[in-house]
């Protein structure tokens, strides 16, 4: 018998609507599943293919050395039509090899006998030849002199050393921290390497050796960080380290190098925190004044989203990246917005090859950067409520639309940067160090890899020799003039090195 009380017309309403939420959740998770596929198997890549893209960058392409940029200030520019480049004949792709190189000259006669031949020419075929590192000893030979009337002795004063009285010099300490923190070498392998090499070294003593050097360094380092942090424009990131902490339920701490970039002055500064709370950046930038770039975490919008003094502003790179990721579900409405910004990073591409100064490229990101800025933006309003929240596309439109007025901030100056790259690329040693040495000893020694971290970084981005740089600065600091400390930073080390 019918029920007649059975609202069937609304019990099926609600069974459409239990479905649409379960396909949407399965959706959701669909997306999230393909994004980790892509994540462990697929490329990392995130370069576009297909003829509307050619001129499409990679988003870590972004962000030169000065030197890179007066070599791309002698290229075509990327607007200009390219002649299709000449194929080489057969066997003459041999890489060329520097000048400055020292040659050695090996002459090799005929094996027959030549009495009576015209020399006619030479044939001259030049190889690479490398001679393995080598230690040698260092004497130094001080001549001791009476005086007369025996009024004492006079006798020679050694140069400073990093370890007064310790076998290292200054260039075997050096070396140790560059194959550390530029290279990705521990310190165990170094002394397997050198222990072939005739040198055996304990592991205690190369830790001690290291750290020593460290110490002599720490007066610059605090000098690095009020630099940069008077900076007016700062770019802020952050990535894990894993210390030895015997008080951890574990026996591994996990802490945080907080990172701050300087792109004007191309100074790096790491700090080690314990943790990744706001402690760390609400310390380091209490007195800080301008604008801090970040990849859009909820902890700076927390501290500086309404601060009288501080500008927030964002990675373009970050928000792109989302479209990335939406473009297998959505693919017209994602790559329409990724075109757009093609257009951005390729505006900023051509000025790096025109070598244009700040004000140049404030112009003319005005001139063509805003109005793309402008259509994107009206986009987003336009299609804010148009995707489920939680789809791909939702996330990506919800994460630029919040953050538009701090993506779109870059064209106020012209040396601001469209993203957030350059201090991306400095944490790229420390990725590398994490693979290699897996942890950090202390949280001392947390400290001084943040410390070394900061000089190998700031050197790579003023295109110096860390070894050179190190070695030097080591052999310099403790007789150098405390108001003077600055021309040892690797920003000016260049300008300031004896001759």
């Amino acid at each position: 018998m019918e029920n007649k009380g059975t609202d069937y017309k609304k019990l099926y309403e609600e069974a459409l609507l239990t479905v649409s939420e379960k396909e949407d959740a399965i959706a959701d998770l669909q997306s999230e599943l393909d994004k980790l596929r892509r994540y462990i198997f697929g490329t990392k890549s995130e370069k576009r293919t297909g003829s509307t893209d050619q001129n499409q960058l990679g988003i870590f392409e972004l962000g030169t050395t000065k030197a890179v940029q007066e070599e791309l200030s002698e290229s075509v520019s990327v607007q200009e039509q390219k002649p299709a480049p000449k194929k080489r004949a057969k066997g003459t792709g041999r890489m060329s090899l520097p000048e400055e190189l020292e040659r050695e000259e090996i002459v090799i006669e005929p094996a027959e006998s030549t009495e009576g031949c015209v020399r006619i020419g030479e044939e001259i075929t030049e190889v690479l030849e490398v001679v393995p590192a080598c230690f040698y000893v260092k004497r130094y030979i001080r001549p001791k002199y009476a005086r007369p009337n025996g009024e004492g002795i006079i006798i020679g004063t050694l140069p400073d050393r990093v370890i007064e009285k310790g076998i290292p010099s200054e260039s075997v300490i050096a070396q140790l921290t560059v194959d550390k923190y530029v290279y990705g070498m521990p310190l165990h392998r170094q002394i397997d390497k050198y222990s072939k090499m005739g040198v055996r070294i304990p592991a205690s003593s190369a830790s001690d050796w290291v750290m020593r050097g460290w110490e002599q360094l720490r007066p610059l380092w605090e000098l690095l960080s009020l630099v940069v942090i008077s900076q007016k424009y700062l770019q802020v990131d952050e990535t894990p380290i894993k210390v030895l902490d015997r008080d951890h339920k574990n026996g591994i701490h996990k802490g945080y190098m907080w990172l701050y970039h300087a792109p004007v002055d191309r100074l790096v500064l790491f700090d080690y925190r314990k943790g990744r709370d706001r402690s760390g950046p609400k310390e380091m930038l209490t007195d800080f004044k301008g604008i801090i770039q970040t990849d859009g975490w909820k902890v700076y919008d927390s501290l500086y989203g309404n601060h009288p003094d501080i500008h927030l502003t964002f990675c373009m790179a970050h928000a792109r990246r989302y479209f990335v990721d939406a473009v297998k579900d959505y693919a017209e409405q994602a790559n329409h917005v990724l075109d757009e910004i093609q257009q951005l990073y390729a505006l900023e591409q051509r000025m790096r090859e025109e070598a244009l100064d700040w004000e140049g490229r404030t112009r003319e990101r005005k001139i063509h950067a805003v109005p793309v800025l402008e259509r994107l933006g009206k986009w987003l309003e336009e299609n804010q409520y148009r995707y489920r929240p939680g789809s791909p596309l939702g996330k990506a439109i919800d994460y630029a639309r919040s953050r538009w007025a701090g993506l779109s901030a870059y064209t106020l100056h012209g040396q601001m940067e469209l993203d957030n790259n350059l201090v991306e690329n400095a944490v790229r040693p420390l990725a590398i160090g994490r693979k290699a040495f897996l942890f950090a000893g202390s949280h001392q020694a947390a400290e001084m890899t943040a410390a070394m971290y900061s000089f190998m970084a700031s050197c790579k981005k003023n295109n110096v020799n860390e070894f050179e740089w190190l070695k030097d600065v080591f052999e310099r600091i403790q007789s150098h003039k405390q108001k003077d400390l600055y021309q040892l930073l690797p920003s000016n080390w260049k300008q300031y090195r004896p001759k």
